[in-house]
């Protein structure tokens, strides 16, 4: 199964013409396998095609005789014999729809084994922080006197 592909032809290309044929690399230039482009209400054409992943060439042939382009392809090359260019699409490959469970699982736990170490949560951050700074505190305090030595000082 390929990709779905929807092929605009703008209403100012479109001009008098009613309906066109998409032709191309994907169904051999041959107009007995054109993909019928449809007018919508805005005056434009339009056709969705099934394509296989690849590089296609591909020009419209309008019901009023003229060969027109594709202003969104994604590129333009010469035609081969002819003083025009043919449009080009690229269908991209598309990556495995579907993983298993057990796939899923093993990137997961790749993509955390790779990601660096957080640092403590920041409550525990904070926690610890205050019990240094409860530490400094008891450190720079004048020490309290021995009960014996209080006395003592009372009495003087």
């Amino acid at each position: 199964m390929g990709k779905k592909v929807t092929f605009t032809l703008g209403a100012e290309v479109v001009g008098d013409a009613t309906t066109a044929l998409l032709l191309g690399e994907f169904n051999n230039w041959d107009a007995n396998n054109g993909i019928t482009l449809k007018k919508q209400k805005d005056g434009s054409l339009k056709a969705t095609a099934d394509l296989q992943p690849g590089s296609y060439q591909y020009r419209y042939l309008l019901n009023d005789g003229r060969w027109v382009n594709d202003a969104s392809a994604d590129n333009y090359v010469p035609a081969n014999g002819f003083a025009a260019e043919n449009c080009v699409i690229t269908i991209a490959e598309e990556e495995k729809a579907a993983k298993t469970k057990k796939e899923k699982k093993a990137a997961k736990a790749e993509k955390a084994e790779a990601k660096p170490k957080k640092a403590k949560a920041p409550k525990a951050e904070k926690a610890e922080k205050a019990e240094k700074a409860e530490k400094v505190e008891a450190e720079a305090a004048p020490a309290e006197p021995e009960p014996a030595e209080a006395e003592a000082a009372d009495k003087e």
